[in-house]
């Protein structure tokens, strides 16, 4: 190449290297990432139907919300660990996702369930998995369930005797239990643990025998006990 081209090819290299830095970024590397869904569990089944009462961080008293024939209940399908998502009159329906024999309901607590509703399903997955709810209108329980996702990953406890724990403390407590990180939170009234690994009925019952030795317990209402 003739020396005045190999000049001009760089000069026109230079310019389109200069646009691409000053020319205007996409959206969506400005926007801010997605917040994500508050941290709740289960805490009762109201006697009212399409009703369901969570415990949520940063919220002193639970909140009952809407479950209507729209929201869409999301997890993992414990048997293929593929996502699956259904519909609140789907839950007794073959799973979504890997057509197993099983129902979605099962796939998500990862047993066979009796009862194929998603409130059994609700009830069924080991006591404080993180349900995290979105609303129909953002941050108004009000307004009804959007989505209400199972998260495996966290766990939100309401306990007693555990206020005077460190941090330090709190992670010897929850490290055998496949937890990464715990905290007291809500003027010591709940445990918010994050686990490396799902959070398991062996795991939970393995916490409880550990509280014991603590004079500690956890706080769970009559009607939240595990269905059979």
């Amino acid at each position: 190449m003739k020396p005045g081209r190999i000049a001009e090819t760089l000069a026109l290299m230079m310019v389109a290297t200069t646009m691409g830095m000053t020319g205007p970024v996409r959206a969506d590397e400005t926007a801010p990432p997605k917040a994500a869904a508050p941290l709740g569990a289960f805490w009762a089944l109201p006697k009212e139907d399409g009703k369901l009462t969570l415990v949520l961080a940063g919220q002193a008293e639970p909140v009952t919300v809407a479950v209507s024939n729209t929201t869409i209940l999301s997890g993992t399908c414990l048997d293929c660990n593929l996502p699956l998502e259904f519909k609140p009159g789907e839950s007794a329906k073959k799973c979504n996702v890997c057509g197993c024999a099983v129902s979605n309901a099962s796939c998500i607590v990862g047993k066979p369930m009796k009862d194929g509703t998603w409130q059994a399903m609700i009830k069924g997955l080991p006591h404080g998995v993180a349900l995290r709810p979105t609303y129909n209108m953002p941050d108004k329980p009000e307004s009804g369930l959007k989505r209400l996702a199972v998260d495996l990953r966290s766990v939100l406890l309401p306990v007693t005797g555990l206020e005077t724990q460190t941090p330090a403390q709190l992670l010897l407590l929850v490290k055998p239990l496949g937890g990464s990180q715990a905290e007291m939170i809500d003027g010591g009234k709940r445990l918010s643990i994050h686990l490396k690994s799902d959070w398991t009925f062996a795991r939970e019952a393995k916490l409880e025998k550990a509280l014991t030795t603590m004079n500690a317990k956890l706080v769970v209402a009559e009607d939240a006990k595990p269905a059979q």
